[in-house]
């Protein structure tokens, strides 16, 4: 009776264990079924003794411990479980002190730790052209040297040493012998990462006997939405540019004609007295102090620690607005990201300073009581950002962080440009839990482009609520998107798409109520731009104005600033482009009205010379002579580099989209006062006054000054 009791309970074991079994390999096999990109993985249906689940269980744990411990590697090293080890690795690294000229940045100076760039300038800091960009993110899955595949060399190199020879067994009487080699297999699955060793050992205990040869074990960490939310953040940047543009930002705000503050871009001064200067060191001092404080302000939209704050401030609010970043059309509410920037990842900075001092590029007039000065610096810039991901609910709530870096460009006061070409990953979840409540009826959104009212395709459609957006969808090629919404009150239907000034419309949906709603969104064209001048002769009778059009000679620049006067619905939208060399250059311009501010230089050496004048005292009283001292505009200047601030233009002018749909060439007018064309010897000091009234005069004259098109 006995032995029938022990022969069910056996019989029961062996059923138990095959249905486990049995459920694991459902489970697999639908995760593939899900997942056809993933490798085949084979799962044998091994019967084994319970007396030899120990055996199996401490093998499991070894495939668990080192899975965990390589993929924390991973994640601190941005993908990599090794730099040194070629076995590991077979990607080559240039790694040195200096972060902007390394493919990879040292977290600090003694460290071992090493973080990839996944975007980067990969040419020297001072390359002129031809330079060239490139990214170190590795594949997740399938190549050679994909996430993957690493992690399944590290649990092959660290297998055998972490079982021990199965040490704590042999003094229980097990005998364990290896009948194979090594071989683990990898899979990083929908929501997790399936780790399969296969090591067939023969197994031993007086007198029983079985083989094992594989071990199976599940790690909850979520590396697949990781990675695709990395490679999110790292096109979004290669597209955008938003490190730069938010940079750019910064330094405009906290620059001015003043030595506590960063030298202007563009500013001059007609005013008594010396002009401000810097020194270069404290400069660069500044802007490493602006990238520590402003860069941790990045966030991503939609993640965890994603929390949009208001200011009272328009310029702390647009500072903070610009450094967010939009996710559309995916989720990540599970995971939070974080932006560093650190002062011990030096900086590439440069400016155009003559030497250490940093002063005006034109400080004329040197007389005691007049002076010009042009403020004009151009920046170079490159520094590394830190961006920290992590999956708090990872690991049963231990956590997992994904690190990797991110390269901001900047030259002349621009991001260097880059030809996109967007990272991929494989089967991309698109799928959004952003807004779980959408119970409104069906609305439909008509997105029409203001100036031809042809529809607008792939538009990207957001609901914003009290600082809180979610996305809804994007438009198809008729410009509609049908879809239901959260239902509130005081809501933002925004509409973004590239080439196009982005647009939000007040829109309360109803619960199960349809509706619809049409936007016009205006475009952004980019147009040939020519610059012309009018000029302001000095007559008999005083200065005049001549309303025939001239080309700028090649020794004239405009530098051309529009500021688009946008309604309280649009965003804020400006363009800045140069003139020179008479050659054309393009400009980005989407109709609506402007505030027009253009500075017309000369590169040409003006002298006024020396004159005396005579005043009477009183009616009947001796007149009383006095010297003007020489005007040397350009006396301290570089040969060939003088620059004298002949006129410009300041008006509202009106762009208008037919203009803009038929026209490819765009030419804009400026006011030159000609001082260079008047006899050195008959100038005199109160023509300098004349620069003064460009305000005054684009106002007289603006019927005559409004922009033309061509073909």
């Amino acid at each position: 009776m006995k032995n029938n009791k022990k022969s069910q309970t056996t019989i029961f074991m062996i059923i138990g264990i095959l249905i486990v079994i049995g459920g694991v390999v459902f489970f697999y096999s639908t995760q593939k079924a899900a997942k056809p990109f993933e490798p085949e993985i084979k799962i044998v249906q091994e019967q084994i003794p319970v007396e030899f689940d120990p055996i199996k269980n401490y093998a499991n744990d070894c495939a668990y411990s080192l899975g965990v411990e390589g993929l924390k590697i991973i994640g601190e090293q941005g993908g990599y479980i090794s730099f040194a080890d070629k076995t590991l690795n077979k990607e080559s690294f240039t790694i040195i002190q200096n972060p902007t000229e390394s493919d990879a940045v040292l977290f600090t100076k003694d460290s071992d730790l090493r973080i990839p760039y996944w975007w980067y300038l990969k040419s020297a800091n001072n390359c002129k052209g031809d330079c060239k960009f490139a990214s170190k993110r590795p594949e997740l899955r399938q190549t050679d040297n994909s996430i993957e595949k690493q992690l399944e060399r590290y649990i092959d190199s660290k297998f055998k040493e972490c079982l021990k020879n199965f040490e704590p067994f042999l003094e229980q009487g097990f005998e364990v012998s290896e009948a194979g080699k090594i071989k683990t297999d990898v899979t990083i699955a929908a929501n997790d990462v399936i780790v399969l060793v296969e090591y067939p050992l023969n197994i031993e205990r007086q007198d029983a006997k079985s083989k094992i040869s594989q071990f199976l074990v599940i790690i909850p960490v979520n590396l697949d939405k990781l990675y695709e939310l990395a490679t999110k953040i790292t096109n979004l940047e290669i597209k955008h540019r938003y490190l730069e543009k938010h940079v750019l930002n910064l330094l405009v705000a906290f620059s001015g004609v003043n030595k506590e503050k960063l030298p202007p871009m563009s500013d001059m001064q007609f005013k008594f007295g010396s002009a401000t200067s810097w020194q270069k060191s404290d400069i660069k001092s500044k802007i490493t102090g602006l990238l520590i404080s402003y860069i941790p302000l990045f966030q991503v939209d939609g993640t965890y620690n994603y929390e949009r704050n208001l200011f009272n401030s328009e310029l702390k609010q647009r500072l903070y607005d610009s450094a967010i970043i939009p996710v559309a059309n995916s989720s990540f509410k599970d995971l939070s990201a974080d932006f560093t920037y650190l002062d011990f990842w030096p900086a590439y900075f440069d400016l155009n300073c003559k030497g250490e001092r940093c002063i005006p590029s034109s400080a004329n007039s040197l007389i005691s009581f007049f002076g010009i000065q042009e403020y004009k610096f151009a920046y170079d810039l490159s520094f590394p950002v830190l961006v920290e991901l992590k999956d708090q609910f990872a690991l049963n709530g231990q956590g997992y962080s994904f690190n990797f870096f991110l390269e901001g460009n900047i030259r002349n006061n621009k991001a260097m440009p880059v030809d996109f070409s967007p990272l991929e990953k494989a089967s991309l979840s698109e799928s959004s839990l952003l807004c779980d409540a959408k119970t409104s009826g069906n609305v439909t959104i008509n997105i029409v482009n203001a100036a031809t009212k042809e529809p607008v395709e792939d538009a990207n459609v957001l609901y914003t609520v009290t600082g809180e957006s979610c996305f809804i969808g994007s438009t198809n090629s008729e410009g509609i998107l049908k879809e239901r919404f959260p239902v509130a009150v005081g809501g933002f239907v925004n509409v973004v798409k590239d080439n196009y000034i982005g647009k939000a419309v007040e829109f309360d949906p109803k619960l199960k109520t349809d509706a619809s709603l049409k936007v016009e969104t205006q475009p952004i064209y980019t147009k040939k731009l020519i610059v012309k001048k009018k000029n302001i002769v000095k007559a008999s009778q005083g200065w005049q104005f001549v309303d025939a059009p001239v080309d700028l000679s090649n020794k004239e620049s405009a530098a051309v600033t529009l500021t688009r006067i946008n309604d309280e619905n649009e965003l804020e939208f400006s363009s800045i482009a140069s003139y020179e060399n008479q050659q054309p250059s393009e400009i980005e311009i989407a109709p609506g009205a402007y505030a027009a501010d253009i500075t017309l230089i000369l590169d040409e050496r003006i002298i006024i010379p020396e004159k005396q004048k005579c005043v009477r005292k009183g009616i009947f009283g001796e007149k009383e002579c006095f010297t003007i001292p020489k005007i040397d505009f350009g006396e301290k200047s570089t040969p060939g580099q003088e620059r004298f601030p002949e006129g410009g233009l300041k008006l509202n002018l009106t762009i208008n989209a037919n203009d803009l749909e038929k026209y490819n060439t765009m030419v804009l007018y400026v006011l030159s006062i000609d001082i260079a064309n008047v006899p050195e010897q008959q100038r005199v000091v109160e023509d300098i006054e004349q620069i003064n009234k460009i305000e005054e005069y684009s106002k007289i004259y603006q019927l005559a000054l409004q922009p033309t098109f061509a073909k």
